[in-house]
């Protein structure tokens, strides 16, 4: 008889059950598919173990807290995991976000010492390059020749910026190129370095360099009455057309030497040159690069190549320039 009635007793508790289509384990009023109501209301209570022949695997308790892989500690955080001998999480075919898709609301998730999740403070993208050579390379201090002419408007003297020793951090992943022949608001130019900016954003552009003028092979008697304008040039760039975006205009003196100090032969000048600059890129992989421009003064005069980048007394840099994304 005991059999009899324990067989159709079991199939309609099943069959009531499916009729409802939710499950309850601990409650006679399951509100879920499956809804799992804790035995009590401690923090050490489960309401969730799955284990296996030898080991506990995953575990919720009832303060929500789930534990993977912890054997049978309490899981002490929102999502606990024991990652030893094991992986940890694997992303497959995770898709890469690009700007804005991982701006704010959304943060940088990083892990510290303790395995505990925490937000990555923000690094600063920046490029710093520091060129600790006179320029040109091919300068010669004997005759006062190799390095660039400063008389003509319609010429553009590109200051380059090259991923050599002088690149001295580009945590903004700025990349590299050279143009054999572009063109400078209109005017041709050659073997022209620029930079490619990866990222739309606003960046701040600041440059520094000394402009330093030897007379012609030490021979060339010049008769300097005064200055030098002188345009370092920002442009940007669409293939191989660049434009001013904005120069900022400086003075080199006559008769001066490397320390600024006034001489008795008029032989050079020597001044620094800055450009401070802001810009605003809309679209990823935009081209800059910069450029000394002669503007006025001292007419027809430094026709032969006679000037540089030099290094002025006391100083460890030619020219350098440092750009950060704000």
């Amino acid at each position: 008889m005991n059999k009899i009635f324990f067989i159709p007793f079991a199939f309609v508790s099943f069959f009531l059950f499916a009729q409802s289509s939710n499950i309850g384990f601990n409650t006679a009023t399951p509100t879920a598919t499956l809804d799992i109501v804790s035995k009590s209301n401690t923090s050490a209570t489960k309401a969730l173990e799955i284990n296996s022949s030898s080991s506990e695997l995953i575990k919720v308790i009832n303060t929500g807290n789930v534990g993977i892989n912890i054997g049978t500690s309490t899981p002490t955080a929102l999502l606990h995991v024991n990652s030893a001998g094991v992986l940890n999480i694997r992303h497959e075919n995770l898709p890469g976000l690009s700007s804005p898709a991982y701006t704010l609301p959304f943060n940088k998730l990083g892990v510290d010492a303790s395995g505990n999740s925490v937000i990555m403070p923000v690094t600063v993208k920046y490029l710093y390059y520091q060129q600790l050579s006179n320029y040109p390379s091919t300068y010669s201090f004997a005759t006062n020749t190799g390095g660039f002419s400063l008389y003509d408007p319609n010429q553009y003297i590109n200051i380059p910026i090259i991923n050599d020793a002088g690149l001295k951090g580009n945590s903004a992943g700025f990349t590299f190129g050279t143009d054999a022949s572009a063109t400078v608001n209109g005017q041709s130019v050659s073997n022209v370095k620029y930079i490619v900016i990866p990222e739309p954003g606003v960046y701040s552009f600041e440059a520094w360099g000394s402009i330093r003028c030897n007379r012609y092979n030490n021979t060339q008697n010049y008769s300097f009455s005064g200055q030098i304008n002188i345009n370092t040039v920002f442009a940007t760039a669409s293939g191989s057309t660049y434009t001013s975006n904005t120069f900022s205009r400086g003075i080199i003196n006559a008769s001066r030497d490397n320390s600024g100090d006034t001489t008795n032969v008029s032989y050079a000048f020597s001044n620094a040159q800055i450009l401070m600059h802001t810009l605003q890129t809309t679209v990823p992989n935009q081209k800059v690069a910069l450029f000394f421009q002669y503007v006025s003064g001292e007419p027809n005069q430094l026709t032969h190549n006679e000037c540089l980048l030099n290094i002025p007394t006391g100083g460890d840099t030619s020219y350098y320039i440092i750009i950060t994304k704000s």
